[in-house]
């Protein structure tokens, strides 16, 4: 199957971003401070379509902006880049999401607020009238943010036509309601946090964490992933499980890199590699994604990717 053939949905968030970096170690509340600020697009499911956009796949991606400025420049780049957001919904009289970011001076994120209240749009009817589309694909991808009974009617659709499905957990607030679908989900790929509330249960040790991907294997998850930022990763399947480092690298900004190594895992499961190798596509574009500045990285392929691995 070559790369043309692959046809993947993806649905959830799209959104401007907003990353501030403060010019100096401390910062002074109730005053203005030096810093650097910078924006452009971000949404987990928009990072994720754009990331399969980049790795060759075809791809169709649902979510909702307003019918306002930020909305028409968010959806441009996306058919720049081919993107089918036809069945995207325009909303008027409501603002395209946003989402704001504040760094510690070593470029950890410290604090972040979001308002994605646009995604409430998303009705389980339009979910509904997708089906056709729905049935069509290879894969469907999703975010968290989905509303719920939106994602009900989406994954009774992904069950009934038999369509494999890959989820971002996006946060540990999110990340419980995902619960009910695990046996209906493909791959998954949390965060420490996100698995935990997952779960319900803290992983204090390297242990209890391969212990949470065999967990979440047994409770119907094919492929499970828990990513560690700089620690890497621990994956699991029914037949193996392992742990994979992270690359050393100087991070120019870690925003994104979870939504690159859940798209190229994805990416890799269609193109029928191994979930191993799949996983190791995954961690090598989180690593190329948090060199650079922009959220997706811009020279993002599936041949980087491979020249990378060996």
């Amino acid at each position: 199957m070559n790369a043309a053939e692959h046809r993947v949905l993806v649905l959830g968030a799209a959104s401007a971003d907003v990353k501030i970096y403060p010019r100096e170690q401390v910062v002074e509340p109730a005053t203005s401070n030096p810093g650097i600020i910078r924006w452009g697009w971000g949404g987990v499911a928009r990072n994720i379509a754009e990331n399969l956009a980049r790795l060759g796949a075809e791809v169709h991606f649902v979510t909702a902006v307003g019918d306002d400025h930020l909305g028409r420049l968010l959806l441009k780049p996306l058919h720049d880049l081919g993107i089918h957001t036809d069945a995207s919904l325009i909303v008027a009289g409501k603002p395209t999401s946003t989402y704001a970011a504040l760094y510690h001076h070593d470029k950890r994120p410290w604090l972040a607020f979001e308002d994605m209240e646009l995604l409430r749009e998303i009705t389980p009817g339009h979910i509904h009238r997708l089906r056709g589309l729905v049935k069509s694909v290879d894969m469907v991808c999703l975010d968290a943010n989905l509303p719920a009974p939106a994602l009900q009617t989406l994954f009774r659709l992904t069950r009934r036509y038999d369509v494999p499905v890959c989820v971002d957990p996006t946060t540990a607030a999110l990340a419980p309601r995902l619960h009910p679908y695990l046996p209906d989900i493909t791959v998954i790929t949390p965060n420490k946090e996100e698995a935990e509330a997952l779960l319900g249960a803290p992983f204090d040790t390297a242990e209890a964490i391969s212990a949470g991907t065999r967990r979440l294997v047994h409770l119907g998850v094919q492929l499970a992933v828990i990513t560690l930022g700089a620690q890497g990763l621990f994956y699991a399947t029914s037949e193996e499980s392992g742990r994979l480092p992270a690359f050393p690298v100087d991070v120019a900004d870690p925003i994104g890199a979870g939504d690159a190594l859940t798209a190229a895992v994805a990416y890799g499961l269609l193109e029928d590699v191994s979930p191993a190798e799949a996983v190791r596509l995954g961690i090598t574009a989180a690593t190329q994604t948090i060199l650079c500045h922009e959220t997706v990285c811009p020279t993002l392929s599936l041949e980087m990717l491979y020249e990378k691995l060996i």
